[in-house]
C-alpha cells in the first residue's frame, strides 16, 4: 500500500510541475515581448565566438549592430574580417572590402529571409510568442540570470541548421544579453551583447 501510495503522488505531482513550467516560460515570454514592443532604435556592439567541436577550437570576432523599426538592420563584423550586412524591408545587402556588393531579395532567398526573420524575432518587434510555431519554449537559469531555450520543431526551416538557441536575458530590461546557437554538428556560436542602448539616435549612414 506504502508503495502504491508513493506512486499515486509521483504520477500527481508530474502534471503540476509540467503546468508551473509552462507558466513559467509564458511569464518570461511576455515579458521580453513587452520589452520588446517599445523598441524603436536599438544599437549595440557584440562578441561572437564560434567554437568548432571537431577540432576544440574557438575563434571569436567583434562588431556592432543598428536596428530600427519595423525592418531596418545592420550587423556589422568589425574585426578581424570586416563585412557588413544591411536588411532594409526585404532587401538584404552584404558588403566586404575588396569584393563587388552581393544583394539578396528576402522574398525568392529562403536561407537570408530565415536569418533576418530570426534576428527581428530577437532583437526587434518580432513576437517570441508567434515562435511557438517553430519551436518549443522551455525557461532555465535563474531569476538573476534568465536564459529562453528555443529548440526548432521537425517542421520549422531552422531545424535544418540547429538543434536549439539559448537566448540569455537580462532581468532589468528583457532585452537580449547574449544568444547561444548550437549547430545540429554540435558547433556553437555564442553571440555577447553589450553597450545596447534602446531607442537611441543613429548615425545618418547606419543602413547605407
Amino acid at each position: 500500500m506504502r508503495a502504491l501510495a508513493i506512486a499515486v503522488a509521483l504520477a500527481a505531482a508530474v502534471p503540476a510541475t509540467a503546468r508551473a513550467q509552462a507558466l513559467a516560460v509564458d511569464d518570461v515570454v511576455k515579458k521580453v515581448d513587452v520589452a520588446k514592443a517599445g523598441v524603436e532604435t536599438l544599437s549595440g556592439e557584440f562578441t561572437q565566438k564560434n567554437r568548432v567541436k571537431l577540432f576544440k577550437q574557438e575563434l571569436a570576432s567583434k562588431g556592432r549592430l543598428y536596428f530600427r523599426q519595423p525592418r531596418q538592420i545592420r550587423w556589422e563584423y568589425t574585426s578581424p574580417d570586416p563585412s557588413v550586412m544591411i536588411l532594409d524591408g526585404n532587401q538584404a545587402r552584404l558588403v566586404t572590402p575588396g569584393a563587388p556588393a552581393q544583394t539578396f531579395d528576402l522574398a525568392k532567398d529562403a536561407t537570408m529571409r530565415a536569418i533576418f526573420e530570426q534576428l527581428l524575432t530577437w532583437l526587434g518587434p518580432g513576437s517570441l510568442a508567434a515562435a511557438k510555431s517553430d519551436y518549443d519554449l522551455s525557461a532555465t537559469g535563474s531569476a538573476a540570470a534568465p536564459v529562453l531555450v528555443l529548440t526548432p520543431k521537425a517542421t520549422s526551416p531552422v531545424a535544418k541548421a540547429f538543434a536549439k538557441i539559448d537566448l540569455r536575458l537580462d532581468p532589468k530590461t528583457w532585452l537580449m544579453k547574449a544568444i547561444v546557437l548550437v549547430e545540429k554538428n554540435g558547433d556553437e556560436k555564442e553571440i555577447d551583447f553589450s553597450k545596447l542602448a534602446r531607442n537611441a539616435k543613429l548615425p545618418a549612414d547606419a543602413f547605407k
